[in-house]
C-alpha cells in the first residue's frame, strides 16, 4: 500500500468514525447533570444572599458606617431574594456524601424536611424583621441582623458541614 493510499484510507476511516461517533459524543456532552447544576445554583444563591447581607452585618457590627438608604436597599434585596424557593434546589443526590468536595450540604437535609422547612421559614421571618428595622437606626438594625444571623444558624448548624 502506498503512503498516499494509506492516508486516504485513514482519512476515510477517521471521517466515518467521526460521523458514527458524533451523535454519541454530542449526547454525552449535552446530557444534563441536573444534580451538579442544582448544587451550583444553590451555591450561587447563597453567595447572592451573602453579597446583600454583608453590608447589613457590617453596619450592625459597626464595621462600616450606618447608612439608612443602603440598609433599606439591601434589606429589600434580601426580601426579594428570599421569595425564591431555594428549597427546590436541594435535590436528592446533592449532599456532600453523594458529591464529595462539591457541596457542604449534609445528608440530614433529606432526612428532616420539616426541620429544613422550619429553618427557611425562620430565615424568611428574620428577613422581614430586617426590612422593618433597616431605616430606623444602627441599634434597631443590629438587633434585627442579630436575629437574622441566628436564623441562618438554624439551617447551617444541623444541615451544613463545617468548612475544611
Amino acid at each position: 500500500m502506498t503512503l498516499s493510499k494509506f492516508f486516504k484510507t485513514l482519512s476515510a476511516l477517521t471521517i466515518g468514525s467521526a460521523i458514527f461517533l458524533a451523535p454519541t459524543l454530542a449526547l454525552s456532552q449535552s446530557a444534563p447533570d441536573k444534580e451538579g447544576k442544582a448544587i451550583l445554583a444553590r451555591q450561587g444563591y447563597m453567595k447572592l444572599v451573602v453579597w446583600e447581607a454583608g453590608p447589613l452585618f457590617g453596619m450592625a457590627k459597626g464595621a462600616m458606617a450606618y447608612d439608612a438608604d443602603v440598609a433599606k436597599a439591601r434589606a429589600a434585596n434580601l426580601k426579594a431574594i428570599s421569595q425564591y424557593p431555594v428549597e427546590n434546589l436541594f435535590l436528592p443526590g446533592t449532599s456532600n456524601e453523594a458529591r464529595p468536595g462539591k457541596t457542604r450540604a449534609l445528608a440530614s437535609i433529606w432526612k428532616d424536611s420539616a426541620g429544613v422547612a422550619n429553618a427557611f421559614k425562620q430565615w424568611r421571618s428574620a428577613i422581614d424583621g430586617v426590612v422593618d428595622a433597616a431605616g430606623n437606626g444602627q441599634s434597631e438594625l443590629a438587633a434585627a441582623v442579630g436575629a437574622l444571623g441566628k436564623s441562618c444558624g438554624t439551617c447551617h448548624k444541623p444541615f451544613r458541614a463545617k468548612a475544611s
